[in-house]
């Protein structure tokens, strides 16, 4: 059986139904119980597909590329995916969501980080702004040029502004996109990575006896860790 949930936040199930058969989802943690007519009603969490009391099957990893960027495209508050769990069957993932920049493509190359990418869940947007790197603690943000073309964001920072005055041996570095006022966090979430932190890598760079790398953190936000290196004898 194949699942996906439509634009409009409709269960789409391919399947030799059984007749009479109504499928019921079950809040992992709660139990509360909700027909899968309605996602509207659901609560954020994991849900568990059930049908005649038996949870549902499938070989449906409920993942599609194409399908996750058509599903972001519209504005929403909140998200709904369709998993396989780890025994085999049908799961409903919700969580709430605000628009944010879904990164495509970072490049780590002299002396600047570039990052492509596209608004998810919020409006298309147009004009000038700024790709943000905003310091968990320390010094102030520095920023460079960054456009708007509709969804499609692309912005460039230079990294020497980030190692000005360096006392802390790492700073770390949240990115956003900015216009107008508001920031939108940078981040990658609609891919089939999990544990991007650990699992992807990007060139670091150096000024003088300090490393600037690019990294993804525990929610998949994009960041830099500026840190200083120890000398070498």
């Amino acid at each position: 059986m194949t699942s996906r949930v439509d634009n409009d936040d409709t269960l789409r199930i391919e399947w030799p139904r059984p007749l009479d058969a109504e499928i019921v989802l079950r809040h992992v943690e709660s139990g509360e119980e909700c027909p899968a007519g309605d996602l509207t009603v659901l609560s954020p969490g994991d849900w568990t597909a059930f049908c005649r009391g038996e949870p549902v099957a499938t070989d449906d990893p409920g993942f599609s590329l194409d399908g996750l960027w058509a599903y972001a495209e519209s504005r929403r508050s909140r998200e709904i995916r369709a998993f396989r769990t780890p025994g085999g069957t049908l799961g409903l993932r919700v969580r709430e969501v605000e628009p944010y920049v879904e990164v495509i493509r970072v490049t780590a190359d002299d002396g600047v980080i570039q990052a492509e990418g596209a608004i998810a869940y919020g409006d298309p947007i147009r004009g000038e702004a700024r790709l943000v790197a905003v310091p968990r603690r320390g010094p102030e943000p520095v920023s460079g040029p960054a456009s708007f073309q509709g969804r499609w964001f692309e912005g460039a920072l230079e990294i020497e502004p980030m190692t000005v005055n360096q006392v802390r041996s790492r700073v770390f570095w949240d990115l956003y996109a900015e216009i107008d006022g508001t920031r939108f966090p940078l981040a990658t979430r609609l891919d089939d990575i999990v544990d991007k932190k650990t699992k992807v890598r990007f060139p670091a760079q150096r000024v003088a006896q300090i490393r600037v790398r690019p990294y993804y953190t525990e929610t998949d936000s994009l960041a830099v860790a500026v840190s200083v290196e120890e000398a070498t004898s």
